[in-house]
């Protein structure tokens, strides 16, 4: 644990935004659109908030890229801080590594859980899911920022992030023919993954998905590098959207934009729209007396963004919050087809209002 420091309220606002709908707001937007919505606007929420079966891109498929990208953001301050306290970069590998295998066993017993309700049935270890969502996360943040440490040059992002998607789009298009069971992305996880396969052929978290998320990384450092430049505020947005908007055309050249398996296109959108909404976010959150109060319900979550993901995750919270749930249904007089409504805001209320005593107690707990 630590306690907060000034920060990029930009960066920790759009985390927290994003951490809001991988643990709730997505199912809050979906049971408020099936109640109250027309038709047409119903069906398109429930498009927009769900991923698509394979090609193609949807709001939800921008969620979990999005937060690759901002972690790769993020890391440029951790390490620019880190190294100003005096940790040589040794001490830093170590301690980006450290974070890596600690979210890859975190995430296994999430992605276990999701699957087998780990801890009422013990499966073997045929049955568990090795790869996951926070594995992703910290293993490609580390593979990121060790090459950044241990190439120490200012162009090593940018092309290192360009070498590793040229290299992932030779394996895809010439090692497999781009179907869920075919491609070459369901070959490696065959051959490297134990255990269970998230979509059966193939894992949205496998090795060669690390790979590219690895690059999305990379384009977020540089991200990051932009925010914290000499450069005035409104030369730094117009880079950011203008490199943001290239991005997002080089993704609409290169290829099928496919987020089952983190295709280079994919990345390259992903990444440009990354760049986009940092420098919308820095706009709102950044410039000005409001920005502060603008942030302030993202930002508490975004402080905290991987600790609620966990305990929102793993047992204990949701248990607890369906009980309340049954509770106040029970003892209230609500309509039956309101139930869902109110416990999609009950789930996010309590998540949130952890979130909120945490900052109060300025405590930030990194994971």
């Amino acid at each position: 644990m630590e306690t907060s420091q000034p920060r990029l309220l930009s960066l920790d606002a759009l985390r927290g935004l994003d951490m809001l709908f991988i643990i709730g707001l997505d199912a809050l937007l979906r049971t408020w659109a099936s109640l109250y919505a027309p038709e047409e606007v119903r069906s398109e929420v429930w498009r927009q908030l769900g991923h698509c079966s394979w090609e193609g891109l949807a709001l939800y498929d921008l969620i979990f890229p999005l937060f690759v990208f901002i972690s790769g953001a993020a890391m440029y301050f951790s390490l620019t801080r880190a190294q100003a306290r005096g940790m040589n970069r040794w001490s830093l590998l170590v301690k980006l590594w450290k974070r890596a295998f600690i979210l890859a066993i975190c995430g296994c017993l999430v992605s276990t859980w999701d699957i087998h309700e780990l801890f009422l049935l013990s499966p073997g270890f045929a049955s568990i899911r090795y790869a996951s969502v926070l594995g992703l996360i910290g293993i490609s943040c580390a593979l990121a920022g060790s090459a950044i440490l241990i190439l120490r040059r200012s162009w090593s992002a940018p092309v290192l992030a360009l070498v590793v998607l040229a290299t992932v789009w030779c394996l895809q298009h010439f090692g497999g023919d781009m179907t869920p069971s075919g491609c070459f992305n369901a070959k490696v996880d065959q051959a490297l993954l134990p255990g269970v396969l998230h979509s059966g052929s193939y894992d949205p978290e496998g090795p060669l998905c690390i790979l590219s998320a690895t690059a999305l990384a990379l384009l977020g450092f540089c991200a990051g590098r932009t925010c914290s430049s000499s450069l005035s505020l409104g030369r730094q947005l117009a880079l950011l959207v203008v490199v943001g908007l290239a991005c997002v055309g080089v993704g609409q050249v290169s290829g099928p934009v496919i987020k089952g398996i983190w295709t280079p296109a994919f990345v390259w959108t992903t990444g440009g729209i990354g760049f986009i909404l940092l420098a919308l976010f820095r706009l709102l959150c950044d410039v000005g007396r409001w920005g502060a109060w603008v942030s302030f319900p993202f930002r508490v979550v975004g402080l905290n963004a991987l600790f609620i993901y966990l305990l929102t995750h793993l047992p204990g919270y949701p248990q607890l919050c369906n009980h309340l749930s049954s509770l106040l249904f029970h003892r209230a007089d609500i309509a039956p087809a309101l139930e869902p409504l109110y416990a999609s805001s009950l789930f996010l209320a309590g998540a949130w209002s952890i979130c909120f005593l945490l900052w109060r107690a300025g405590i930030l707990i990194k994971i």
